[in-house]
């Protein structure tokens, strides 16, 4: 059963966080390619909650919104590296969230997936940008939530937010490193980077 919620959107301007690994051209499904800024290392990235409503055993895939689904269309990509700067190939990056609606379907794997990084540590995801939902007396930003697995490495477990979210400011569980700025495409995709550095 979907749990539903109210939607909203409403967002801002595409993080580019950036490492070490050359840049290449990436073609999504929108025959849109995305050139990589150079990425740079820096902290472990900050953990966060896992929240109620992960699954284990989503698919194995990168795009997780149908055509027919509702909402803004979001590409994400970036790199899975180490604190020295060393992109770290075939770790897992297992990603859900709610769907347009603020609802999350805990009956099946409607928007969660799992992706393997590539040879030089980057993944891309195809999916939406999630609508909010009441927690208590106020409304989550959007969010979608992330664990990222690789072998001899502590696994990680947070959550990315949207620059511009009026709700930003009043959640008490987001962390200012995790927001990403983001920005459209001429086909209105919404496109942001994200490098994940695990310790």
């Amino acid at each position: 059963m979907t749990i539903s919620r109210r939607h909203f959107l409403g967002f801002g301007s595409l993080l580019i966080a950036s490492c070490g690994i050359p840049t290449h051209a990436i073609a999504d499904d929108d025959d849109m390619p995305r050139v990589r800024p150079q990425p740079q290392c820096g902290p472990a990235t900050a953990d966060n909650i896992e929240g109620p409503f992960y699954k284990q055993g989503a698919p194995s895939r990168s795009v997780l919104a149908a055509k027919d689904d509702r909402g803004t269309r979001f590409a994400l990509s970036g790199v899975v590296m180490s604190t020295a700067c060393e992109p770290i190939a075939k770790a897992e990056v297992d990603v859900w969230h709610a769907d347009a609606t603020g609802g999350y379907d805990n009956d099946g794997y409607k928007f969660r997936g799992t992706m393997l990084t590539d040879d030089h540590g980057r993944y891309d995801l195809r999916t939406i940008i999630p609508g909010r939902y009441l927690n208590g007396s106020t409304y989550r930003p959007a969010h979608i939530h992330v664990k990222v697995r690789a072998s001899k490495r502590e696994e990680l477990t947070t959550q990315l937010y949207f620059d511009g979210d009026p709700y930003n400011a009043k959640d008490p569980f987001i962390v200012e490193s995790l927001i990403m700025k983001h920005k459209a495409n001429k086909q209105g995709v919404r496109l942001a980077r994200f490098d994940f550095v695990l310790a």
